[in-house]
């Protein structure tokens, strides 16, 4: 009776929402905001990711997507990792709502080796032997306020990023709080979801301030089969932003993020497993402007990431210490750009009693070194080289060179070469599953062109291809059954294209559409892109309607030639399916000037499907599901 008391509650209050959206839309057509066009990101603003420096994005020598603030307040994501699964060239291979963060990952490029950045300080940490901590990172932010926007680069860029960049780069820049606000927000949804936050944000005399609180549950799902799947998450997230102009030249802040969970997850024919995850990250920012033509930006943090398969008995701890420094001069026609990097983790693995890597630390120094330069008004020549020293590895060096030209104003097309370095992780060198101490450094270079169009109207397109070869490249090589062990596999090439068209319709409607084309070449024993895990192709369409008080978004992504590891006829398919698409739809209505209801629906088609798989090796049918259809209804209040 319980059950289906939430059942009618949560009808109830999804055709409320639902009415609002429909009225909202029907009646009177309203005159649009002037905001309804002046927040849309168009590929004549600012980017930084690319160089490190601002550079138009129309103007810059690389394919980066941009998620907007705006864009992620009025679409809800559930976390990081949900806000990348509507970015053309991001595949994201999910095992389950809750848990699995250090299995999940995602790909950039074909690559799950992705730095994670948020306001120029790197948040990669080295101690997970699957060597994707980006994802495991992602999938713990799930309070995604106070962000102005989320770069996305696509391509490897080591030379300004470090180790891990060979995929590409997430940078993360947060706002600048004005004024004094305090937003109160409660949400209730499908398989017993429940958010709620307090937050506080404000700026006077100098001073600018972001404190949040956000506890994020859920339970049991049910597939689009209509099976329940078990599964729990009771989520904490804190973060606090303290900032202060020292002058009008200079800034200082202090940035504290927390996350705490415990969950409980299992496939259908699997064993119920428990665990927890404890993060935290402390950071200190100063920015200086010396003089027009000079500036520096020094950031000092420390990192503890936990992590507890209680019944797998499997624990994790590292703890790591980060500086860096970047120094920006104007010399005439040249931007140069001089940065030091200083990483120092310390590992510690224990599973069913035997510690391994036990306390072991690495320590990377960096130096890197950067010069745009303007050869004329439409000609940008852009070099740079980085040499790290690694304490296991010794010493390595990464170039990277690019050029720009402006056909005419609106028309910028790119060549570019970026190597890379990657180094192996404690876990992979000695850690309890498969460990190879004798594993080399993956290393290797990827070639791109690319062309952006402003059109005009509102119509805007940009394409790229790329092409990386890889030597050494580490892979998990199966032994038989579950055993196996990390190798330098040989020689991995990749190709791929992106295309992505966006059109401002009117002063209400915007739509967009990206498609991927990415082919990994099959390397040991393995098979093509990445064990079929990668589609050969994936669609990303998204439409935005904004009328006054009322705004929406249709997001769909097609999944396309993903067939998974080779299987026999009795084993069935790898995949539920090969081809799939998944459609999301979010609503807000602004009632008050201080109080906004939204509503959340996702897989609105209840589409069957899954990112990860077990038929290879156990029986028919053996998936890790996704969730069916499923809807958030929510509330946020401000004072």
């Amino acid at each position: 009776m319980k059950r289906l008391g939430s059942r009618k509650k949560l009808g109830a209050a999804l055709t409320a929402a639902l009415s609002v959206g429909v009225l909202s839309l029907g009646g009177h057509v309203f005159a649009a905001d002037a905001s309804d066009t002046a927040d849309e990101h168009t590929l004549g603003e600012t980017v930084v990711t690319a160089t490190r420096t601002p550079n138009k994005e129309l103007k810059t020598d690389a394919n980066i997507t941009v998620i907007t603030g705006k864009d992620i307040e009025r679409r809800h994501y559930t976390d990081l990792t949900q806000a990348l699964r509507d970015v053309p060239g991001v595949t994201v291979n999910a095992y389950a709502p809750a848990g699995y963060n250090n299995s999940n990952a995602f790909y950039i490029n074909g690559s799950k080796d992705v730095v994670l950045m948020i306001d120029g300080v790197r948040q990669n940490y080295v101690g997970d032997p699957m060597g994707s901590t980006a994802t495991a990172l992602a999938s713990t932010m799930k309070d995604l306020s106070g962000i102005d926007r989320i770069e996305v680069l696509h391509g490897s860029a080591s030379t300004l990023y470090g180790s891990d960049a060979k995929g590409g780069v997430i940078n993360i820049i947060t706002k600048k709080a004005s004024g004094m606000k305090t937003t109160l927000g409660i949400g209730y949804g499908s398989y017993g979801r429940q958010q709620y936050s307090i937050a506080n944000v404000g700026g006077e005399r100098g001073w600018d301030w972001r404190i949040k609180y956000q506890k994020d549950k859920s339970g049991d799902f049910s597939d689009a089969h209509g099976n329940t799947v078990p599964s729990h998450l009771d989520a904490d997230s804190v973060n606090l932003h303290l900032g202060k102009d020292l002058s009008k030249a200079s800034y200082l802040g202090l940035n504290i993020r927390s996350y705490k969970d415990e969950s409980r997850y299992q496939a259908l024919w699997e064993s119920l497993k428990h665990g927890d995850t404890d993060y935290i990250d402390t950071n200190i920012i100063w920015n200086v402007k010396i003089n027009d033509t000079t500036k520096n930006q020094m950031s000092v943090s420390r990192t503890i990431y936990k992590y507890n398969l209680i019944t797998e008995q499997y624990k994790a701890e590292d703890a790591g210490w980060k500086f860096s420094d970047q120094f920006d001069k104007q010399i005439g026609d040249h931007l140069v750009t001089v940065g030091v990097d200083f990483n120092k983790d310390k590992i510690t693995a224990e599973s069913y009693g035997t510690v391994a890597p036990n306390g072991r630390s690495i320590i990377n120094r960096s130096l890197y070194l950067q010069d745009q330069w303007n050869v004329l008004p439409t000609l940008k020549l852009t070099a740079g080289i980085r040499h790290d020293n690694n304490s296991a590895f010794g010493s390595h060096n990464s170039p990277s060179v690019s050029l720009g030209y402006d056909i005419d104003p609106m028309t910028h097309t790119y060549v570019s070469y970026n190597a890379y370095f990657l180094t192996p992780t404690p876990g992979q060198l000695y850690g309890s599953f498969g460990p190879n101490p004798n594993l080399k450094p993956e290393s290797g270079n990827t070639k791109e062109i690319g062309i952006a169009r402003d059109f005009g109207r509102g119509l805007s397109l940009t394409a790229s291809y790329f092409k990386r070869h890889s030597t050494n490249t580490i892979r998990w090589a199966s032994l038989g059954g579950w055993t196996g062990q990390y190798r330098n596999v040989g020689d991995e090439d990749a190709h791929g294209w992106s295309m992505q068209l966006t059109k401002r319709i009117d002063s209400h409607l915007r739509a967009r559409v990206g498609y991927t084309r990415t082919h990994v070449d099959a390397v040991g024993t393995g098979t093509k892109n990445n064990n079929g895990y990668l589609p050969e192709d994936q669609w990303n369409i998204g439409v935005d309607y904004r009328n006054r008080a009322f705004d929406a978004s249709l997001l769909a992504r097609g999944i396309v030639g993903r067939p998974g590891r080779p299987t026999t006829a009795a084993q069935g398919s790898f995949f539920p399916s090969d081809n799939y698409w998944v459609v999301d739809l979010a609503m807000n209505y602004q009632i008050a000037d201080a109080t906004k209801v939204y509503l959340k629906a996702n897989n609105i088609f209840n589409q069957f499907y899954a990112e990860h798989s077990n038929v290879k090796w156990g029986g028919p049918g053996e998936w890790w599901t996704a969730p069916g259809r499923n809807f958030m209804i929510g509330v946020e209040q401000s004072f």
